[in-house]
């Protein structure tokens, strides 16, 4: 039983680690979320700065803050779609985070089981020895008197 309690442990140690990492992974892939979101309202505030003060001094001017609006247009679509593909990452690394720490749950839960099972059959096989040879103390005491 002790090697298959000492491979349970090894096991979950390794579980251990995958939890931890898998634990940072859904960290980081939160942090990329809100990165992004901070950057799109960044992009979306500079946008209707650009577009608030409509005065143009001159046509120059004015195309310059036309060409700025349209790279701000392209620029909120692109990390939009950016941000709808972390959030699946994000949501890719809950369910990746959630199956590491049920599968260690999982593993501790029986590596105790199987301490418990071991302890349990360590005290039987005292008490089976210290029996038997009470029992046969006993059954040798009785047969003496039995030849008697």
């Amino acid at each position: 039983m002790k090697p298959k309690v000492k491979g349970l442990q090894r096991i979950l140690k390794v579980r251990d680690t995958q939890k931890k990492l898998k634990e940072i992974a859904l960290a980081k892939a939160g942090n990329h979320c809100v990165a992004l979101e901070h950057n799109a309202n960044r992009i979306r505030k500079l946008q209707t700065e650009t577009l608030s003060d409509v005065e143009a001094i001159n046509a120059d001017m004015l195309s310059a803050r036309m060409e700025l609006s349209g790279r701000l247009v392209d620029a909120e679509r692109s990390i939009e779609a950016s941000i709808e593909t972390a959030r699946q990452d994000f949501a890719h690394a809950e369910r990746q985070n959630f199956a590491a720490r049920t599968t260690y749950e999982s593993t501790e839960k029986l590596l105790h089981s199987n301490l418990r099972k071991a302890r349990k059959a360590e005290i039987f096989k005292t008490d089976i020895r210290h029996n038997i040879l009470y029992n046969i103390s006993n059954n040798r005491r009785r047969d003496r008197s039995d030849d008697r």
